[in-house]
């Protein structure tokens, strides 16, 4: 499993790719986030992903195995996520409940991209990360779990 985050523009030389193409062919996962949900790297992750794989990111399913405990993990269904409105002088965030937003790419039908366009990095590093579009520190734990135990699990 490699985990990959960025921020700002993605551009893979077509060397990079056909190693990354070659990598996830032979099993290989990447998991993968837009730091603070930039999204610019959102949208260039997708675009090289597509490349590299010869076909887009797809949604993952609310009710797919890899956000439940099927695979050991967490019940990850529903998590928590921090909206920041930045326009003030004052950073406020506020909380909703939704189901995490994952997208997927696929290996001859096995799942070998996992990229969440809201923010897992920052809440991972910081317990106190506000200005982020993401997770929760918590539920970005989870997920991340749920990801790398899924990716070593999936048959």
């Amino acid at each position: 499993v490699v985990f990959m985050h960025g921020r700002g523009e993605l551009r893979l030389t077509e060397l990079q790719r056909t190693a990354l193409r070659t990598y996830l062919k032979d099993g290989g996962v990447l998991f993968a986030d837009a730091i603070c949900a930039d999204e610019s790297f959102a949208t260039s992750f997708r675009r090289e992903i597509a490349l590299t794989l010869d076909q887009p990111l797809e949604n993952l399913p609310a009710s797919h195995p890899l956000l439940t405990k099927d695979y050991y993990g967490f019940d990850i269904r529903q998590v928590s996520v921090i909206d920041p409105d930045l326009s003030g002088d004052n950073i406020v965030a506020r909380q909703r409940r939704m189901a995490p937003r994952l997208e997927v790419g696929r290996v001859d039908n096995r799942i070998a991209v996992v990229f969440s366009p809201l923010d897992l990095s920052c809440a991972l590093e910081s317990r106190h990360s506000l200005q982020c579009h993401g997770y929760i520190r918590e539920d970005a734990a989870r997920i991340g779990i749920n990801i790398i135990l899924f990716a070593l699990l999936q048959e």
